[in-house]
Formats: structure tokens, sequence, C-alpha cells
């Protein structure tokens, strides 16, 4: 049963899992896990779509967005890594509230914890993932990083297709561990049923 939470619920929540989720980022870059293709994993996309399992689309954003603001002032990856980390992340909660909102399910988070539907929502999300993380790869990130005009970007990564396997190289286990994490905790281990509020 959907409880609605108060201000100060509200406001703990999304304290603790801001909090966690920074740990995570801050632990993640001491101590990296690594792909054999030299991705780094993390877990505080994480963090932000079990906001959303738990709490709804407000809290997920709330989350992120401190989470965001911790790594622009303290990481060293910066406004970069920060924007990029929001940008690709985001489409991992917004999906499936998307899919809620158009589906008018009144099962509310639960209806996430359906294999189906939860596979329908992780493979969307990564798609979307993958088209944002290519444009803005394309359009901004890259050409800062390398130091070259957005238009000398495909040449310098020969072409479209290397460039859409390099940013999937970097998303789509990503995305998969962000979906596929949250949905054990929250359903799984049932932390949404002593947790969750929608």
């Amino acid at each position: 049963m959907s409880r609605k939470p108060s201000k100060s619920y509200f406001i703990v929540s999304t304290a603790v899992l801001s909090a966690l989720a920074i740990i995570f980022d801050v632990t993640s870059d001491a101590f990296p896990l690594r792909t054999p293709w030299g991705m780094k994993i993390d877990f505080v996309g994480a963090l932000w779509v079990l906001a959303f399992f738990l709490y709804g689309l407000t809290e997920a954003l709330s989350v992120s967005i401190i989470t965001a603001l911790f790594i622009t002032a303290f990481m060293p990856t910066g406004f970069i890594g920060a924007t990029m980390k929001f940008i690709a992340t985001i489409p991992m909660f917004l999906v499936p509230a998307l899919m809620s909102h158009i589906s008018r399910s009144k099962a509310g988070a639960k209806m996430f914890n359906r294999v189906p539907v939860i596979t329908v929502a992780c493979i969307s999300s990564t798609l979307v993932r993958l088209l944002a993380a290519t444009i803005v790869n394309l359009y901004w990130a890259i050409p800062i990083y390398l130091g070259i005009p957005q238009e000398e970007v495909l040449n310098a990564l020969g072409g479209l297709i290397p460039l859409i396997a390099f940013v999937a190289g970097m998303n789509v286990l990503q995305g998969v561990i962000d979906i596929f994490v949250s949905w054990l905790l929250a359903f799984k281990f049932k932390i949404s049923e002593y947790f969750g509020t929608w």
C-alpha cells in the first residue's frame, strides 16, 4: 500500500540516499572496479534508481542533483564528469517514470516487480541512455576532452560506428547494473515493502 511521505521524511530519505550515493562515488574513485576494456563500474546510479523505486520521481531527481553537485565541487572529474553522469543516468529512472505514467497503473512502483516489465524498462532506458550519451559525447564532452573542434571528433574516432561502440562500451553495462542492482534491492530484498512510499 502506498504511503504519502511527510516533508521531514522526504528530506531525511533524500539526505540518506544522497550520502550513500556520494560514498559510493568516492569509494569507486579510490578503489575502482574496472572491466577488461577499462570502464570503471560504480553503483552511484543504482542509488538514484533505487530512490525512484522507493519514493518516486521527485526524490530520484533530488538525489541525482545533489550527487552531481558534489561530484562537480569535490571530485576530480568535476563539472564534465558530473554532467555526463547525470545525463547518462537519469534516463534509467525517467523512462520507467514515463512507463508508469502512460500505463496509469495503480500498482505504483510494484508494477516494476515483474520480470517482463523491468526487462522492457531496462532495455528502453539503456537505449535512451545510449542515444543521450552519444549526442553529448559527440557535441560536447569529447571535443573538450580531446581539445579538438566538434567537426573533427568523428574523424579522430574513425567514424560514427566507432563512436557509438565507444559510448556503448561505457554505458550499456553500467545502465544494466543501475537497473538490476536497484531492482534487486527494492523488490527481491524487499526494501520497498518497508520504506517504499508509492
